[in-house]
């Protein structure tokens, strides 16, 4: 259980929900078949896959949960397709042209009747809630997935005071700092991808991979006025990651040291090594959000002096 993205909130208001109480709630929006007339369908379902029961994984004082969303796949060009065909075959045999009503209606018709043979795609969205640090952290790369899962989860509990995790200084300008003085914190490194963009001109933008972004390029882009929206970085040697400026982490890796800490435990089963990996991530995390949270100078702190740890 490795996350590969974080989407990050604060509980503005704290989260007093015990896994037991958080069960009962979720239970009433736990995942159920999608119906043969419905499109799309979501729900909760067990963290640790089929054969478990429960709901809600506690695990290393946080509470693990997973959103099932499922989604019929019906391609508009097949009922097209279909549609035209017995337009054709209407109009042959009442002798005269259908209206534009007519065929609305039997496009209906043809999307309820091939709704209930269509495939479905099936995506699980995996979050934890950090009661002790106010955190809900979730498994993804983009903020509009992340609302999907947060909108259930206020459905489920009532309410949910939360909000995405904020930077009392600009990341963007931060970032910038790094590549324009080859200088950061003891702990960062960068790697070798990033994306410049121009703040003044929407969809302006240079993607360097495998780059050397100490090079004279990057630097030359950095003073004509673009400003790195995603940064590739190592922190403490323990992970790698994307770091962009909305404060989201895409691509993140945990390293040798980290995998090698969890190859050192030797559960017997599943469900142990899964439980395993989640309290090493989320031992992990919690000391990598806060590091990220300095760095950018949350709660009106200045960023950390380059060059100096965190």
């Amino acid at each position: 259980m490795w996350f590969k993205n974080l989407c990050i909130y604060d509980l503005t208001e704290g989260f007093a929900f015990t896994a037991e109480a958080l069960e009962q709630k979720l239970a009433q929006f736990a995942s159920q078949p999608i119906g043969r007339a419905d499109f799309t369908a979501q729900g909760w379902v067990a963290p640790l896959g089929r054969q478990a029961r429960q709901l809600v994984h506690a695990a290393n004082g946080t509470l693990l949960l997973c959103l099932q969303q499922e989604t019929r796949v019906l391609p508009p060009a097949v009922i097209r397709d279909v549609l035209e065909e017995r337009v054709a075959e209407r109009e042959a045999r009442e002798l005269r042209p259908l209206g534009r009503r007519e065929k609305s209606r039997m496009k209906e018709e043809i999307t309820l009747e091939l709704l209930p043979r269509s495939f479905t795609y099936t995506k699980r969205i995996f979050s934890y809630i950090d009661p002790q640090n106010g955190w809900l952290v979730v498994d993804t790369a983009n903020w509009r997935q992340a609302e999907e899962l947060t909108e259930l989860l206020r459905t489920s509990l009532g309410s949910l005071p939360i909000r995405p995790l904020q930077a009392a200084v600009n990341p963007q300008s931060v970032m910038t700092w790094w590549l324009a003085h080859e200088r950061t914190p003891a702990d960062i490194e960068l790697g070798e991808e990033t994306v410049l963009e121009d703040p003044h001109k929407a969809g302006s933008e240079i993607r360097a991979k495998r780059q050397n972004l100490a090079a004279g390029e990057i630097k030359g882009h950095i003073k004509a006025g673009k400003r790195p929206r995603q940064l590739a970085a190592t922190w403490e040697q323990r992970l790698a990651c994307i770091l962009d400026a909305d404060l989201s982490v895409k691509r993140l890796k945990f390293l040798d040291i980290v995998q090698e800490e969890a190859g050192d435990r030797e559960p017997e089963t599943a469900a142990e090594r899964f439980d395993a990996d989640f309290a090493i991530m989320t031992l992990e995390l919690g000391r990598f959000i806060p590091r990220l949270l300095a760095l950018f100078g949350e709660e009106g702190q200045q960023p950390q002096a380059a060059g100096q740890p965190g």
